[in-house]
């Protein structure tokens, strides 16, 4: 065998890659991966996100278009308990009220609007009687002197 040799041999004669340069470019594509991943869960959260807790609206034809100032929310269930954001105070009482306006006043304190400041949201249940709502109104009018209150509701939905 002249001149052929091992050819198993040849190949481990030859010179390996060099394996301690560090490699310049980037793979972006488990980036982009991430990414798009946290861009959908974001999208069905702000879906699913609402301000305040969560109850049933009166239904009205008549309503604002006014861009939300982001108030504080005082919520009205149809149990009768008194919520500011997403915190239940309980029963309405003078003592939750006291709790309620701490609250609304520590967020306008620190507001995510300027506009918000000084002005209430107020959602209440679609059955939510006025003698329930009325002692969260009168306490907001003459303790805390507020007269510019916001009333959520429900747009009607054509048929």
């Amino acid at each position: 065998m002249s001149g052929g040799g091992n050819p198993r041999a040849r190949r481990l004669s030859q010179k390996k890659a060099h394996l301690d340069h560090v490699r310049n470019d980037i793979n972006v594509t488990p980036l982009v991966d991430v990414m798009l991943v946290l861009l959908i869960i974001f999208m069905l959260m702000t879906l699913v996100m609402g301000r305040g807790h969560d109850v049933t609206l009166p239904i009205t034809k008549n309503f604002s278009q006014e861009p939300d100032k982001q108030q504080p929310v005082v919520t009205v269930d149809k149990e009768g308990n008194l919520w500011v954001e997403k915190s239940n105070l309980g029963p309405i009482n003078d003592a939750t009220l006291k709790e309620m306006d701490n609250q609304i006043n520590s967020a306008w304190d620190a507001p995510k609007n300027e506009e918000g400041v000084g002005r209430i949201y107020i959602k209440a249940d679609n059955e939510v009687t006025y003698e329930t709502i009325y002692p969260v109104l009168e306490y907001m009018n003459k303790t805390m002197a507020r007269q510019q209150l916001d009333l959520a509701v429900a747009e009607e939905k054509d048929k």
